[in-house]
């Protein structure tokens, strides 16, 4: 197996590794090299001075370099483990009719669910301008028509939706590493994480099934790695770290912080520390009075670790092995210890010599190995992500792939939006005509055009490094666009005659009782009501001409107010029609009140009454005479809205001597009698004018 080199570039000190892989001997160190930062360049794992910190490795490079006698170029690294971010993420997509969904559709639907995972992220990110790079997704839920389903691909549906997890690493984090490799003549080939790394070499496969807490304690933070049946199931991270226990050296003896990091390392190898203070006085100082001096905030960095691994593990863990230059921190041990309440022997510090199948460069002893360890192992297995760089349109996009990287996953890292894959069907149109549905669908897309190194190519094609992809974005396909006269049947307009009057029959086509053109476009969400001009019906409605509706007529007949309804009816070229029937060109059409006249009312007048001697006498009618408006009428004239009518049986008043035969006198009459006339109790003759109710007297004397 090709040698691979593996570097660590921690917050203090930067290593670099040269291994291989044999079958008899395990993994082999070949030469190594290290050095430390001149200055403060990194802060909790990430490059803040690229100047600083290629300098560091520039350095490393050389020395290995100078040992093999050959150069370097291809380099694996290791991100922080508290870097990684995932999230769950789901995308729908509808169409308007069932449609098959082909493996490009739900490609394209996974990567949109990806967006929307790194939408979601960066939403919930402290900095709203952080972005990420994507290392990875795998789809854990599809569903078709609100059915969860295995697979997707060759089903049937209007509405398919996926479900995601995504991971991500800060851009920030990886194009650091990427500037000071780049600067030092480096190309990353595999990127893996610290905790993974270190986990990789410190615990053994076959004790991973134990809950056993790894905490790789660097300079400025102490990442944490938990273990659980066969498998690592938790990552945390402290923000403090060995930097914090170096400051609180430093203050209480005012010294400058290489000083105070050379008095904590000999705090493990000498029981009196010697020292020159910033300004200028030597000092010698007993081991346990530095001690005392640290172990407040020992004593804090044990309490933070302790409190993420309770949090993580829900739980003490079996037992902690510490790695990391930071781990040598006197008292960390025993206050993590007692913090957690386990025995002391449950807490150690890992090192190379206790990590079986691994050979060579027996200098290397300390926990601080650990780590550059793992990463070689790491990437001699192929367990880091993947790294290489391919074309999109002519700008290099990074490829970071737990599996193979296909086209689609190249496009996303080149930012190109998943809408764009696959070009979208024009927009439908969807309308009401006399409340049916009707829908136009809009003309389809065309598809994106892929080719990978010249030759056409698909979303779901592997891609090797240095491959050179052209994208041409799909076009979305034309909106529904139509006319009323499109949708609704071809009809010519006749020329009739209505009451009388010639005019045009054509259909007519209404909007939101809006009359509009059959050349009008037609808008989506239109509600429209169509008229025909097809028979008798469709004449009537356009004329909003009701057969069932009547008319009412109102009349006073001797002051008395009545009321009438009048029924309608329609004669087509001078026949009653009853129903329906079609109307064609030419068609006389005449719609009329049915009409009543005088008599049809059959008015009688009433008699007229008088009291005889007491008694009561009906004068008989002697001929019907009506009038309106004092003028005489007929039988036959035609009653008319408002019109008042009087009703009389008499041209003109009786006079006494008419009402005389209905006077009932004794039939003897003494000889010299006189008759004796009195109307309403006064004397009155023969010729006296009558009224209605007067009271007749008629006497012999």
């Amino acid at each position: 197996m090709e040698p691979i080199f593996a570097l660590d570039i921690g917050t203090r000190m930067v290593m670099g590794l040269v291994m291989t892989k044999s079958e008899e001997q395990g993994y082999v160190i070949i030469a190594s090299a290290q050095t430390e930062h001149r200055q403060r360049a990194m802060y909790d794992g990430q490059v803040h001075d690229v100047e600083e910190v290629a300098r560091a490795v520039a350095k490393v490079k050389g020395q290995l370099e100078k040992k093999l006698d050959t150069s370097l170029r291809q380099v694996a690294v290791a991100a922080a483990g508290r870097a990684l971010k995932t999230e769950v993420a789901v995308a729908e997509h509808k169409e308007l009719l069932p449609v098959r969904w082909e493996r490009e559709n739900v490609l394209a639907l996974e990567i949109e669910a990806v967006h929307q995972a790194l939408r979601q992220l960066q939403s919930s990110a402290d900095d709203d301008l952080q972005s990420y790079h994507c290392v990875g997704y795998n789809t854990i839920a599809s569903w078709n028509e609100g059915e969860e389903i295995s697979n997707l691909i060759g089903q049937r549906g209007r509405v398919a939706k996926v479900s995601v997890i995504a991971t991500f690493l800060p851009r920030t984090v990886v194009d650091g590493l990427v500037a000071v490799l780049g600067r030092v003549g480096l190309e990353m080939t595999s990127l893996t994480l610290e905790p993974i790394a270190a986990g990789q070499a410190a615990i053994p496969p076959n004790m991973r099934r134990l809950n056993l807490a790894l905490v790789d304690v660097g300079a400025g933070t102490a990442d944490i790695a938990l273990t659980r049946s066969g498998s690592f199931f938790a990552y945390g991270m402290v923000p403090m770290a060995g930097d914090e226990v170096t400051e609180e050296i430093c203050s209480h003896y005012l010294l400058d912080f290489k000083v105070g990091e050379k008095v904590k390392r000999e705090l493990c190898k000498k029981q009196r520390v010697s020292f020159t203070d910033f300004l200028g006085a030597k000092v010698v100082v007993d081991k346990s009075e530095i001690l005392e001096v640290i172990r407040s905030v020992v004593g804090k960095l044990a309490e933070k670790i302790a409190k993420e691994l309770l949090e993580l593990n829900n739980g003490v863990p079996h037992a902690i092995i510490l790695i990391g230059g930071g781990s040598l921190t006197p008292l960390l041990c025993e206050l993590l210890s007692e913090t957690l309440e386990i025995p002391r022997n449950r807490v150690g510090i890992q090192v190379r010599d206790r990590i079986g199948e691994i050979i060579g460069e027996k200098s290397l002893k300390g926990p601080e190995t650990i780590t550059p360890i793992g990463i070689g192992i790491a990437a001699l297995e192929g367990n880091g992500l993947q790294y290489y760089t391919v074309l999109v349109n002519g700008g290099a996009v990074p490829i970071f792939a737990l599996q193979l990287a296909t086209v689609a996953e190249a496009l996303l890292a080149a930012g190109i939006q998943p809408r764009s894959f696959l070009g979208k069907p024009g927009a439908a149109l969807t309308f009401e005509i006399n409340n049916e549905m009707q829908v136009i669908k809009g003309t389809l897309g065309n598809p994106a055009q892929l080719l990978v190194n010249g030759k056409p190519s698909k979303l779901d094609q592997s891609l090797n490094a240095g491959d050179e992809i052209s994208f041409t974005p799909g076009e979305v396909g034309r909106d529904a666009q139509v006319c009323f006269k499109d949708v609704l049947p071809s009809t010519k307009s006749k020329e009739i005659i209505w009451n009388g009057q010639k005019e045009r029959f054509s259909p007519q086509i209404y909007v939101d009782s809006q009359l509009v053109s059959e050349t009008d476009p037609i808008l989506d969400g239109y509600k429209v009501y169509y008229l025909p001009n097809d028979d008798l019906n469709d004449l009537l409605k356009q004329k909003n001409y009701d057969l069932k509706q009547k008319e009412e007529l109102e009349i006073r007949i001797n002051g008395e107010f009545r009321k009438f309804e009048l029924d309608r009816e329609v004669f087509v070229n001078g026949i009653l029609v009853e129903g329906n029937r079609i109307i064609y060109d030419g068609d006389s059409i005449e719609a009329r009140t049915v009409q009543l006249t005088i008599g049809d009312l059959k008015l009688k007048p009433e008699p007229i009454i008088f009291q005889v001697n007491g008694e009561k006498v009906e004068y008989p009618i002697q001929e019907i005479l009506i009038s309106a408006q004092g003028r005489p009428v007929s039988q036959a004239e035609l009653l008319k809205d408002g019109m008042e009518l009087r009703v009389k049986g008499y041209k003109q008043m009786p006079i006494l001597s008419d009402l005389l035969p209905y006077v009932k006198f004794p039939d003897a009459v003494r000889s010299g009698a006189s008759l004796s006339l009195m109307v309403n109790g006064q004397p009155a003759e023969f010729t006296t004018v009558l009224h209605p109710g007067d009271r007749l007297t008629a006497n012999w004397n």
